[in-house]
């Protein structure tokens, strides 16, 4: 590519400009996504601390891991990871901490020494219930008060579930 600009090969790449109009609608709506997503997120992890002394993390950990025939089987490890889009480290370092909390219990997988399956305590179960609910109502009051702010619409209304059929998002 000698004597090439980047604009030359800029130029090159993008042969359609409709490929622009899409990438920046694309990444408009990403961008609208995760400003909503870093909103609500920060109001439920701080309501959450303060009402239930637990973070987000973990109570989201906590509802995955007891989803399981109600906590009664064992989880692995990586399909926690997987469920929560947690790296495996992090989910690794979470389940630790529920683990010296008394949540949960770990266990190498028998047919795999290398696997960890997790598994609700009835701590764990207690802490479940206590926090269940105040989680539910948390992300909805955050949910709702996104409505007074400079909010998507289309993204608010799709949150609180009045989003019409009708409307395809390009």
């Amino acid at each position: 590519m000698t004597g090439t600009s980047h604009g030359d090969v800029v130029r090159e790449v993008r042969t359609d400009p409709a490929d622009d109009r899409t990438q920046s609608c694309a990444t408009d709506r990403w961008d609208a996504l995760d400003r909503l997503h870093r909103r609500v997120q920060g109001t439920v992890e701080r309501r959450l601390r303060e009402e239930t002394g637990f973070g987000l993390s973990e109570v989201q950990a906590l509802r995955y891991v007891g989803r399981t025939s109600a906590g009664a089987e064992p989880m692995r490890l990586g399909d926690v990871a997987h469920g929560l889009g947690l790296s495996q480290s992090a989910t690794s370092r979470l389940m630790g901490r529920l683990r010296r909390q008394g949540l949960i219990i770990s266990t190498a997988v028998d047919h795999d020494r290398r696997g960890v399956q997790v598994l609700l305590t009835p701590a764990g179960h207690a802490a479940l219930r206590r926090t269940g609910s105040r989680y539910e109502q948390v992300v909805r009051d955050a949910v709702r008060d996104l409505g007074s702010q400079d909010a998507d619409p289309l993204l608010w209304h799709f949150l609180i579930g009045e989003s019409d059929a009708r409307t395809v998002i390009r």
